[in-house]
């Protein structure tokens, strides 16, 4: 069983970088060509490249998260550069949305996995991005406690009903029967949190249904002796 769960990882993962590489080529494409390319067609391919891009990383991570071993890499990060290269991962679904960002952050570091963190937000952007209101706007701040360092992550979408709220986080939930969440998975939160318990980070969410859904990731401080 060991051995033919350490092949499945090793599959899984191969997969997924195969299937890298087109993606990559599509890029390289889109960025050099992209003067033989009509706008409304770069665009077009531009999102898909995207949706594919997300779909492929949500598949890598999820094995990942179920693999033996483990290899993250805790440091630290600064937190505006880390949701920089998110937002610029996601910018053809954002635009295509008209999304308005307003990032509070500035130069807040905290100690932790990069990737991990990039994937958690990530998918926290997707899910915002997914159930989005007709003005879209997504808040990004922090503050901090004497604890924990604490992110906050809002946007004014269609939120989340009060009785739902706590199982969003369960594999495979996507409340009540929407348009938009007859379409949607439920694996982009559950696994926001796992990996979140992987890197020992808690979560807590909040939501006005019609009117904003918030997740907040709190990272806890370290102490003058170097323990947590």
């Amino acid at each position: 069983m060991a051995d033919a769960l350490r092949d499945y990882e090793e599959y899984v993962e191969g997969w997924a970088h195969e299937a890298k590489t087109p993606l990559s080529l599509l890029t390289m494409l889109l960025d050099n060509r992209n003067d033989e390319i009509s706008p409304s067609l770069q665009a077009k391919l531009d999102y898909v490249r995207s949706q594919l891009q997300e779909d492929v990383t949500q598949m890598l991570y999820y094995a990942r998260l179920k693999s033996s071993t483990k290899d993250y890499r805790f440091e630290d990060v600064n937190l505006n550069d880390c949701l920089g290269e998110v937002l610029e991962d996601y910018a053809p679904l954002l635009e295509e949305k008209h999304f308005v960002i307003l990032n509070k952050l500035q130069s807040e570091t905290v100690y932790t996995d990069r990737r991990g963190l990039q994937f958690m937000l990530g998918q926290i952007v997707s899910n915002a991005i997914k159930y989005s209101s007709d003005s879209p706007m997504l808040t990004i701040s922090v503050i901090h406690s004497e604890t924990a360092d604490i992110l906050s992550v809002e946007d004014n979408g269609i939120g989340v009903k009060k009785y739902n709220l706590p199982y969003i986080f369960q594999k495979g939930f996507t409340g009540d029967s929407t348009d938009s969440r007859k379409k949607a998975t439920g694996m982009g939160l559950y696994l926001v949190k796992k990996m979140a318990d992987d890197l020992n980070l808690h979560l807590e969410a909040a939501s006005q249904w019609g009117k904003s859904f918030k997740i907040v990731i709190f990272f806890p401080k370290l102490r003058s002796n170097g323990g947590k």
